[in-house]
């Protein structure tokens, strides 16, 4: 693999996007490593840190490029998933969150939020609000759908 920068994760002067530009069937992509997997090679649900999952949006970036982040590896896998399957049962709504740095841009950059009852899929849940109080086992369904419905990439180098 070329370790050169990925020049679509480059900012740009590109704006950010409104949620209402997601469609259902954008792929968003999310880098795994050794430690997410159990001792079977699954993928632990324990390792999706929900609410604020970072994701790249795949409207703009490729599998590969989850590698080109702070504290990311050449060797990560990835996996994907789709807007829709983030949005299962309106829990939680992709953001656009261009990450602007000087070393590791990214575009693509998307946080799955968690929504509070009564925000519709199409609001923009703030960054870093307090989080409500949301039941231990909400998070946790909402987490086995996402590997329920997770599609290798990239495997594990």
């Amino acid at each position: 693999m070329n370790n050169e920068f990925p020049e679509a994760l480059k900012i740009n002067k590109r704006k950010k996007l409104s949620t209402r530009e997601f469609k259902a069937d954008d792929k968003l992509y999310h880098a795994f490593s050794r430690e997410d997997l159990s001792e079977d090679g699954v993928i632990e649900v324990n390792s999706i840190r929900f609410p604020d999952f970072s994701c790249n949006w795949g409207r703009f970036s490729q599998p590969g490029h989850v590698r080109f982040r702070k504290n990311g590896n050449m060797t990560d896998g990835c996996y994907s998933f789709t807007v829709l399957t983030s949005r299962y049962k309106g829990i939680a709504t992709p953001v656009h969150d261009p990450v602007d740095d000087e070393f590791f841009p990214n575009y693509s950059h998307v946080e799955v939020r968690e929504l509070y009852e009564g925000e519709d899929v199409l609001f923009e849940p703030p960054k870093n609000r307090k989080k409500k109080k949301s039941s231990k086992s909400r998070r946790l369904e909402y987490r086995k759908n996402l590997l329920n419905n997770i599609a290798i990439e990239l495997e594990l180098i």
